[in-house]
């Protein structure tokens, strides 16, 4: 027993930990995160409900969870897509 005792968290690899933390942080990336990086990269501030209608187009989210009264126009999908990826998210 103290053989476990003093090897208990001996058994993983070190990268498997730090893995573990980058993971969370990309995919906790902000709608506000997200809008500050396209803002600085491309000169513009996307709507939330943009953000939504990207990540419903690319997966990332439920169908039917945009709101089709305001869907992301065709133009600013490129940027979005390339801060959802710069993000960890795609």
């Amino acid at each position: 027993m103290s053989i476990r005792k003093h090897n208990r968290g001996s058994g993983r690899p070190p990268h498997h930990h730090d893995s573990d933390d980058q993971k969370p942080v990309r995919q906790r990336a902000t709608d506000q995160e997200i809008q500050k990086w396209i803002l600085r990269q491309h000169g513009f501030v996307p709507e939330s409900a943009w953000l939504v209608h990207c990540k419903e187009l690319f997966g990332l989210s439920q169908p039917g969870s945009a709101s089709a009264e305001n869907p992301c126009p065709p133009e600013k999908v490129a940027a979005i897509k390339q801060a959802f990826r710069r993000f960890g998210l795609l």
